[in-house]
């Protein structure tokens, strides 16, 4: 990893070498195929139409790209005209006409006599568009407005479309206009040649630039072989007419001169979620699995409600870059941070009250103010009006909502409001926020306002296939599985990815019964198989594996009870996953409460208190099994080793690992296999070694003891050496 994932993006279209987000790269070739192979000779006049922020930009480079890259014989010349930078009619007239010139010179510079498109040929049109331009330069308008019988201004041609030059300028020897177009027309016509003029961000202009440029274009729409693209809101850009034309409908003004409409597709917000994850990885990393868990929901409550364009999703990305170093630095929570930046970005007004209420509640906490009824409810007036109706009608989400601010519950009464604010805070909540630096602590609070700051669906073959395979068996389903993990569909979203979050979403209602128990069973044999093929950390917010866990309890609910039991049976005592098995395993021996602080909802298990009975015996007698290089071939052996201790066998672990580290290859070996990565603002990604993942297993001091008198050793020194600064380098995270 490079340290550009950290550097700004700012809104921008894409550019050659970037990376395509959302898969419209497929959608700009089939476009530019259609300009080619579909679009008339006469001329024609494209909208690319998309709102603010939905990525027409990036579309429209795309297909430039996509033309630029077509055989020879067949790539049109693409002219990207900007019209922002440029100043009058005349000017506009200049530069376009000019630059057309320009590549039609190109074109007969790079053509021949044994070609069908002629030196000559190219010339000619060259000579003809230089008159024309001549021409429209002295007549001195493009065009006029003329006729109000259907209630607003339409633009039309004089005679042919033009105004004579002569009549004009009073010169009645100069050609007519109409003429002069006349030979461009027959000379573009023989020339053969297309042209792709495309123009961004029409919308962005001057209400009067706007009418320029639209008459600039009615006044070519029909020249042979020229297609203009323009890329622009149809909504903002009517608004323009409407207001520089003097006419009661921007739209139907506009239709007059836009023949056809693209609209620029609109990313499923998924797609959009897993981009931001898929970035946020690169940026920054959660402290521990609490934070983690809290992270998950934000991306998935708020960000479903938040990020709404591709625009959004860089906007919030770049808040964080900007503010997540200086925060990671006082280990500040990274959960809440994208919380509030999703929210800023996505709505300011309600930013704004939760800083005002964040502020408002440290004062009550520290016992300096109070608030009483009258300013309650107002505060509670203000906190609806920031949102549409209906935001907090969702139940979960509301609980979402509330979980981040300090005395804010969900009001369960028929006839009160959805929420309740300034509730009193117990002790051990507000000393827990305090203690981890949250956003609902009245010491840290402030740190988070102080800076104040589908190409990828599946197809129904892909379902039916799915359906086949998890009838057939587990060994068909897990191949079948394992084959869609190899096909990317968007970002680091995978075709095996959707599939597992389409079946846990709905698709599982139509799922048998032996459907749903051989996918269990294909999980438990191929999920650590899919990470040794293309790696991904299986802690971060969505990976397959936590996919795949996410849907372990929705096929389990639909089996029978001696069914469930024994396909438990069978995923963690024969299961080849044993890495993703150790990851629910860990999972439920925390959320029963059998180790660690508390014990989770029962709603957050996904085995019953009998079933994880069996998991736990069948597992320790799994992990006591194991040789010490079997562990080690596993993904993750730290996970393994604290799995392993964590179900009640804390001896088990360690005597495995004292009788491999007693040569010092095994002791190398056995370390490298504990390693922890770890992403810096400043260093990029880097492995470390924590003494946490290594004292509940071996000595501590004597391992860095044995190490230090390995440095010199002319086989295994280089590799203690790094072991060694993985060990410093852990004691700062």
């Amino acid at each position: 990893m490079t340290g550009n994932e950290h550097t700004i993006k700012g809104d921008r279209a894409l550019s050659s070498g970037d990376e395509d987000k959302l898969g419209f790269r497929e959608i700009a070739r089939r476009i530019s195929m259609s300009l080619i192979d579909r679009a008339s000779e006469d001329g024609l006049v494209i909208g690319l139409e998309g709102a603010w922020g939905s990525g027409k930009s990036s579309l429209l480079f795309l297909v430039s790209d996509e033309l630029q890259r077509l055989p020879e014989a067949i790539r049109p010349t693409v002219i990207n005209f900007r019209p922002w930078l440029i100043g009058n009619r005349d000017a506009l007239i200049s530069s376009l006409f000019g630059e057309l010139s320009k590549q039609l010179d190109q074109v007969a510079l790079n053509t021949g006599d044994a070609t069908p498109v002629t030196v000559s040929k190219a010339k000619e049109a060259s000579k003809a568009l230089r008159s024309f331009m001549t021409g429209m330069s002295k007549a001195g308008a493009l065009v006029e407005f003329a006729g109000k019988a259907t209630g607003f201004g339409i633009l039309e041609m004089a005679g042919e479309g033009l105004k004579a030059a002569g009549e004009a300028t009073g010169d009645e020897s100069a050609p007519q206009l109409s003429d002069l177009k006349d030979r461009l027309v027959t000379a573009l016509r023989e020339l053969g040649h297309r042209f792709v003029i495309t123009i961004d961000d029409v919308d962005r202009l001057e209400p009067a630039e706007v009418i320029e440029i639209l008459r600039l274009v009615r006044s070519v729409v029909d020249l042979p072989n020229v297609i203009h693209l323009l890329c622009y809101d149809s909504d903002i850009l009517a608004h323009s007419i409407e207001k520089a034309a003097s006419v009661r409908s921007g739209h139907a003004y506009l239709e007059k001169i836009i023949q056809l409409t693209i609209m620029v597709p609109k990313p499923e917000a998924m797609q959009l979620r897993q981009w931001f994850s898929d970035e946020l990885y690169k940026i920054a990393r959660t402290k521990d699995e609490d934070e983690l868990s809290r992270l998950k929901q934000v991306v998935d409550y708020e960000g479903g409600r938040q990020l709404k364009t591709p625009r959004s999703v860089v906007r919030a990305l770049d808040a964080i870059r900007f503010f997540w170093p200086p925060l990671r630095e006082i280990e500040a929570d990274l959960a809440d941070l994208v919380w509030l930046q999703l929210i800023k970005d996505g709505n300011p007004a309600l930013y704004r009250w939760i800083e005002e209420y964040c502020a408002t509640a440290a004062l009550i906490a520290l016992g300096t103010a109070r608030v009483d009824k009258t300013e309650n409810e107002q505060q509670l007036a203000a906190l609806l009006a920031t949102v549409p109706a209906g935001h907090f009608n969702d139940l979960t989400y509301r609980h979402h909502f509330a979980e981040q601010l300090p005395g804010v519950e969900i009001d369960y009464s028929k006839s009160g409001d959805v929420l309740s604010i300034f509730g009193r805070v117990n002790d051990r909540n507000l000393d827990e926020a305090i203690r981890r630096k949250r956003l609902a602590s009245p010491d840290h609070y402030r740190l988070y306002f102080a800076l104040s700051r589908p190409s990828h669906a599946l197809s129904h073959d892909d379902f039916t296939s799915m359906w086949v395979a998890a009838e057939a068996g587990a060994y068909q389903a897990g191949a079948l599985l394992l084959k869609l993990y190899e096909q990317s569909a968007a970002g680091s979203l995978t075709k095996a990815d959707i599939m597992l979050e389409r079946i846990e979403g709905s698709a599982h209602e139509v799922l048998t019964p032996v459907q749903c128990e051989n996918l269990l069973i294909a999980l438990s044999q191929v999920a650590d198989e899919a990470y040794r093929r293309l790696g991904f950390d299986p802690d971060w917010i969505s990976s397959l594996w936590t996919r795949a866990q996410d849907l372990v309890p929705v096929l389990l609910s639909r089996l029978e009870t001696k069914r469930r039991r024994s396909v438990v049976k069978t995923m963690f005592g024969r299961g080849a996953a044993i890495g993703w098995l150790t990851s629910l395993f860990r999972h439920e021996t925390f959320a029963h409460g059998r180790y660690g602080e508390k014990q989770r909802p029962q709603d957050e298990w996904l085995f019953k208190e009998a079933e994880l009975d069996k998991i736990t015996a069948l597992m320790l007698a799994r992990y006591q099994s194991m040789s010490a290089s079997e562990l080690m071939a596993c993904p993750r052996p730290i996970s393994i080793l604290f799995g392993w201790r964590q179900g009640g066998d804390e001896e088990g672990p360690r005597r495995l690992v004292a009788t491999h580290i007693a040569s010092d290859a095994g002791l190398i070996d056995m370390l490298e296999s504990l390693f922890s990565t770890i992403t810096s603002s400043n260093r990029g990604t880097f492995q470390v070694l924590r003494q946490d993942n290594i004292k509940p297993f071996m000595d501590y001091e004597d391992i860095q003891r044995r190490l230090g008198s390995l440095k010199k050793n002319s086989v295994l020194g280089e590799r203690a050496k790094r072991l060694l600064k993985a060990i410093e380098d852990g004691d700062g995270y």
